[in-house]
């Protein structure tokens, strides 16, 4: 999530971040999920954090995510305050 319209999900509704990441994953059976904020997002990224933490706590995120028997990881990563978009080596080297 980098352009503006991203900024309203994170700030206001983070969970369904968190859901598509979930359901994304699970159809390629991926068990992991890194998530790239944009550096000038700092508001965002807390609060995206704290749904974040706030799954795994509840369950939804992690070993047997959501009682499932998969397990799955999401991580939030803040960028360098760039915005990255289609350039894969920026994107690496901002990691």
């Amino acid at each position: 999530p980098g352009t503006c319209k991203d900024r309203d999900i994170m700030r206001h509704d983070p969970q369904k971040l968190i859901e598509g990441c979930l359901i994304a994953s699970f159809a390629m059976g991926a068990h992991a999920c890194y998530i790239y904020v944009r550096g000038e997002f700092i508001r965002e990224r807390e609060q995206l954090q704290a749904a974040v933490d706030e799954a795994y706590e509840a369950g939804l995120l992690g070993p047997n995510a959501a009682g499932s028997g998969w397990d799955f990881d999401l991580y939030v990563h803040h960028g360098a305050g760039a915005y990255i978009c289609g350039e894969e080596t920026a994107l690496l080297e901002s990691l």
